[in-house]
């Protein structure tokens, strides 16, 4: 900032007071009386300051000043207390050089006695004066060139070439410019270093159809520090921001497809560089080589001009957006305009497979909430509780035809929708060694799979899914058209949280020779039904479903131990309360029970030296492997039904018949799908 002096002599018409004058204590020099109180008040005009000079002080001295004080305020503000007596050398060098008023402020002066002097004072003198004040030499004071100090006031200039804003202190540069055609822009003050504080607007433009391009040429240098921009140089069309640059390194050349460009340059106020040189010039207008976002044009070429027209298609896997164009529409036609756009223009959308549909079973669920669910994205399934496995595949991508698939097949059409299929075979192990007559007391969650049906005769039932049950045909006999009641996830024929099952339908085997009043039976062959539940089971660790076993040659237990288990009677009692089960082995059929009922390879013969199934227990399972020696990689299987044997239990000589389940495997899986 470079300072000038004028010097004016005129003081503003306004101010009334003296320039100047004296002001003393009362009866000075002669002395003051006691108990008087004097006040004075001098204000100085705006830009001015009023200065206070003691000259004579001569007061009673005291401590803090408590007889007899001279008070000195500044704008209401106390500057000084003074008493006792100075002379003129110690008032100038301590006191005088603080007495000075704010610009455009006031003094004021109390001077009070008290009721008594032990000797005589003279008093104090002192002399005023207003003087202006030299804005320019405060360090506070922003005038970006030039500052002018004027009594009462200053004002800023500006160097040639820049003009005052409106804060009367900052200079800037006009350079707000119109330019048509082709030239070269450099900023303000160019060839030399570019002025400071500039905020420069470039608007050029050329003729209709064609766009501007632009060059840097010869030495570019904008002040940056550090990687960031102290300056500035920013190049806008109506659809594109380029920028903005500083540094040592020049931009590229660039198209800018537009027909007007603004280069807006903005400086601080420092600096010593040198800045740039822009070429600008006419091109007939491109437009650009995509007309919208996921879209193949045709015919394909490296350079688009106005006039051309190109047939649009979505990328595989991308529609036109529904809203903007018929469903059916595959393609459109756009053409590059003199503005250097394409029209007409509509999007392409990625296609969307939407959330799958869930309805149908509601065990299944996805493994991520809310997922993409557009072309490539993926989703995974899931079953909803651990007592369930996923059958079918787990994992899908959306294809561009707005299906799920997985390895190329289709997730939702009845062939191949996964479904959720209750996990069979597994149970909560225990070992026991309590000994119950004929067998063991079963412990919860050992045997989940056992039903009981008390009513219209006592048996047994094994759960194979979670809606499906098998038991023997003589044991639901005649009941078919019924509502009967099954009881599961209990060991406790009387447990009171036991799970109920309705059934809703009741299949016996076509082929069971089925009682006939009066009529003798020939043969228990085909002694299976199966009993659909009107509600699915809810499965737990309480009640899970047995597996079904595989077909095989030979004995059906191969030399193994198996278990049964039921209500039924134990040792003198028709019916047991509790769970039991017991170890049985397959026998020849000539070891097992000989009547005159026919004996079928729909059958097998099963007992034990101690214990077996009996009566209140038809119906009930029998399965492989032996009660605790199952594992996941081994399952649980009903390879038995409890059909039929002597009257006597537990008879060494006459063991029991099985419904040999294997058989009926085709069956069990047709009537199932069927209802």
């Amino acid at each position: 900032m470079i300072i000038l002096c004028v010097c004016v002599i005129l003081l503003p018409v306004c101010f009334t007071h003296p320039l100047a004058g004296w002001v003393s204590s009362p009866g000075h020099p002669g002395g003051y009386e006691p108990d008087i109180k004097m006040n004075w008040e001098r204000c100085a005009p705006a830009g001015h300051t009023l200065t206070l000079s003691i000259v004579h002080l001569d007061l009673e001295d005291s401590h803090d000043c408590e007889n007899d004080a001279l008070e000195v305020f500044a704008n209401g503000i106390l500057i000084s207390k003074l008493c006792g007596k100075k002379s003129t050398e110690q008032l100038q060098a301590s006191v005088n050089p603080s007495l000075r008023s704010p610009s455009g402020g006031c003094l004021s002066l109390t001077f009070q006695t008290d009721y008594s002097n032990t000797e005589q004072h003279t008093g104090f003198r002192a002399f005023y004066t207003v003087q202006d004040i030299d804005e320019c030499l405060d360090g506070d004071l922003q005038c970006s060139h030039f500052c002018h100090n004027y009594i009462g006031g200053y004002s800023c200039s500006c160097r040639p070439g820049y003009f005052l804003r409106e804060d009367q202190h900052t200079c800037t540069v006009n350079c707000t410019e119109e330019r048509f055609g082709e030239g070269v822009l450099t900023p303000p003050g160019s060839p030399g270093p570019y002025f400071e504080n500039a905020q420069c607007t470039y608007t050029l433009s050329v003729e209709e159809g064609k766009q501007i391009i632009l060059n840097f040429i010869g030495e570019f240098d904008v002040e940056d520090r550090e990687g960031q921009c102290i300056d500035s140089l920013t190049i806008k069309t109506d659809s594109a921001t380029f920028g903005p640059f500083c540094g040592k390194k020049a931009p590229s050349g660039f198209n800018t497809a537009a027909r007007q460009v603004q280069v807006l340059f903005n400086t601080d106020q420092e600096g010593q560089n040198l800045g740039f040189s822009l070429t600008y010039r006419a091109k007939l207008m491109e437009c650009p080589g995509t007309v919208t976002p996921d879209s193949v044009l045709s015919p394909q070429r490296t350079v688009y001009v106005v006039g051309d027209t190109v047939t649009v298609q979505c990328k595989t896997g991308y529609t036109f957006d529904a809203h903007l164009v018929k469903a059916d529409v595959k393609h459109f036609e756009s053409t590059c305009q003199t503005s250097g756009k394409w029209s007409p223009v509509y999007s392409c959308a990625p296609v969307d497979c939407g959330d799958p549909d869930l309805s149908k079973n509601d065990l299944l669920a996805l493994t991520e909430e809310r997922p993409l669910t557009t072309y490539t994205h993926n989703i995974s399934l899931k079953c909803l509780t651990k007592f369930y496995q996923l059958s079918g595949h787990a994992h899908f991508t959306c294809n561009a035809s707005g299906l799920w698939e997985s390895h190329g097949e289709s997730l939702f059409d009845e062939a191949n929708s996964p479904i959720c299929l209750p996990e069979c075979g597994m149970n909560e192990e225990f070992f026991s060694f309590e000994r119950v007559y004929g067998g063991e007391r079963a412990r919860l969650k050992q045997i989940p799979w056992q039903l009981l049906i008390k009513r219209p005769r006592r048996g047994g039932a094994s759960l194979i899914s979670d809606r499906w049950a098998l038991t023997a045909a003589h044991v639901v006999d005649g009941h078919e058209t019924k509502k009967l009641t099954f009881n599961g996830g209990m060991i406790d024929g009387q447990d009171n949280n036991a799970v109920i099952m309705e059934t809703e339908k009741i299949i016996i085997h076509p082929d069971y020779e089925r009682e006939v009043f009066g009529l003798a039976r020939t043969s228990y062959d085909n002694d299976i039904a199966l009993v659909k539940m009107s509600a699915r089971v809810p499965l737990s660790f309480k009640i899970r479903p047995v597996c079904l076993p595989k077909k095989s040659a030979g004995p059906v237990m191969k030399g193994v131990m198996g278990t049964v288990s039921g209500y039924g009677g134990t040792g003198n009692k028709t019916k047991s309360q509790f769970l039991q089960y017991a170890h049985l082995e397959e026998y020849p059929k000539l070891s097992c029970f000989q009547s005159n009922l026919k004996v079928t390879d729909n059958m097998f013969c099963a007992g034990g030296d101690e214990a077996d199934s009996c009566k209140g227990d038809s119906g009930g399972p029998l399965v492989l492997p032996m009660l605790g020696t199952g594992a996941p990689n081994k399952p649980y299987r009903l390879e038995g039904i409890v059909s039929w044997g002597p009257a006597q239990c537990g008879d060494e000589a006459f063991k029991g018949y099985y419904t040999k389940v294997q058989n009926y495997l085709d069956w069990i899986r047709e009537t199932m799908e069927k209802n």
